[in-house]
Formats: C-alpha cells, structure tokens, sequence
C-alpha cells in the first residue's frame, strides 16, 4: 500500500510540474487578471464537505470504494482516481481543483494535486489583515520586473539599481535589497481576496529585476 501511495504522489506531482509548461496557443490572461497554480493536499473529514466546494466525503461504500459526493452525486472513488472540481467560492474568483485520492479510510480522504485560481477585476489595496478564511493556496511564483514596474497584485515597485543595491518602492522602512535578500508584501486583491508575498530578490541590473518566492491567497468567508 505505501508503495502505491508514493506512485501516485509521483505521478501528480509530475503532472503539475508539467501543467506549468506553457503552451503555443494557450487562453490569454483577460486584463485586470491574476492566475495563481498551487499545489494542494486537501484532507475531507466523513461527513463534511470541503469548504468551497461542493466535494463531500461519506466513508467507504459497501464496496470498500471512498464514497464521494460531488454536486450531490455519489462519485465512488479508488487510490489514484481523479477528483476534480471547477467553481466560484467567492465573487471574482474562479478555483479548479485537479486532484487525485491518495489514501482515504472510515474517519477522512485525502486528495494531492494543483489548483488553478484566477482572480478577476483586480483592485490591488495594500496592507491590512486576512478575515475568516474559507480557502487557502500557497502559489510559487516568479516575476522579471521592468525599471519602474509593479510586482503583479502589490504596491511593490523596483525602481532600479543604485550603490546600495536594487530600490524597491512599497515596502516598510529601508528599501534596498541585494540578491536573495527577502521582500514581504500584504494587501488586498478584491473584497475577500487576501494576498500575502513571501519573495526574494533574485537578480537585478540597471533596467530590471527577476523575484521569486511564495504567493499565498486567502479566499474569505
């Protein structure tokens, strides 16, 4: 059975390692448009519903498959099947989960994967505290930043290269940063959307600058 497990935890991680490649002819990014891909271990306890979702998870069925039910449907499901699931959890926000069962037993399941959120009509506030949170992902992301420009959802700007090292508009207190020196950034993309930067600066010159480093998106009730 672990050996079973660790194949599919392989697997899904290969797949979302691969589902970040991008491709000739993929859907533009609508203006006023964040997308964030995370990847997720959800555990549903028997006899709740993921918040957010409509997935809700009953035990085991009479033929020892995990019975899931989705949109209200019983979806039987083995180790290693997909669970997937697309929708709305809060206004301007759109969640697809692209999972797979990893173990599941009488008291919960657990699902391993990705998931796609795309947050739209961006109203970018900084500062400020996360509410009760429904849903939360923590993205990877990575940025090359023009002179001047934004970092995507945030008040943060680099605005060049100076003795003390690259400058950054938006952040608290002293504003230069020098390769794998951290930069932290809180504020707002929408009503219920909560955004938190954890990045570092990873290289910078006269007319640019590349950072990395963690996105987390709290979706609130």
């Amino acid at each position: 059975m672990r050996a079973q497990v660790l194949f599919w935890f392989g697997l899904t991680l290969l797949l979302a390692g691969c589902s970040a490649i991008p491709f000739l002819g993929a859907t533009p990014v609508p203006p006023n448009t964040l997308i964030y891909n995370a990847p997720v271990s959800l555990t549903i306890k028997t006899g709740t519903v993921l918040p957010g979702t409509t997935i809700a998870y009953s035990g085991k069925t009479e033929t020892g498959a995990a019975k899931v039910l989705l949109t209200g449907l019983l979806a039987p499901k083995q180790v290693g099947d997909t669970l997937d699931w697309e929708g709305t959890p809060v206004p301007e926000v759109k969640v697809k989960l692209s999972t797979r069962v990893i173990s599941f037993d009488d008291k919960a399941i657990t699902l391993v994967g990705t998931a796609r959120v795309e947050v739209s009509n961006v109203t970018v506030q900084a500062g400020g505290s996360a509410g009760t949170v429904l849903m939360e992902f923590d993205a990877p992301v990575t940025y090359t930043l023009g002179k001047n420009e934004l970092v995507p959802g945030s008040k943060l700007v680099f605005t060049g290269a100076t003795p003390n090292g690259a400058q950054f508009l938006g952040v608290e207190g002293y504003p230069y940063r020098k390769p794998l020196d951290s930069l932290q950034y809180v504020g707002r993309l929408g009503t219920r959307v909560f955004l938190q930067l954890d990045l570092r600066l990873v290289s910078y010159s006269d007319t640019g600058a590349v950072v990395g480093g963690r996105a987390i998106i709290k979706l609130e009730q």
